[in-house]
């Protein structure tokens, strides 16, 4: 009997078979805790107007217009 040896690649440990299972779970957080950052973020004024207003179907909702008498300009 013959022993064969097989190439695993790894980087510190994680092999790509370990990778592929753990990048959607990742993935998955990282778009949740993104979202809830931009929703906390919403009270910015730039986050406002360069982020949330991009949004193409609900973005006016983000759309505050500053009245005439408050505006100093």
């Amino acid at each position: 009997m013959r022993v064969q040896y097989r190439y695993n690649p790894s980087v510190v440990g994680f092999t790509p078979q370990v990778v592929a299972r753990w990048v959607p779970i990742f993935g998955f957080w990282g778009g949740a805790l993104g979202l809830g950052a931009l929703f906390f973020l919403e009270p910015i004024p730039r986050v406002r107007n360069v982020i949330l207003q991009k949004i193409p179907v609900l973005g006016s909702y983000w759309d505050r217009p500053v009245d005439p008498n408050d505006s100093p300009f």
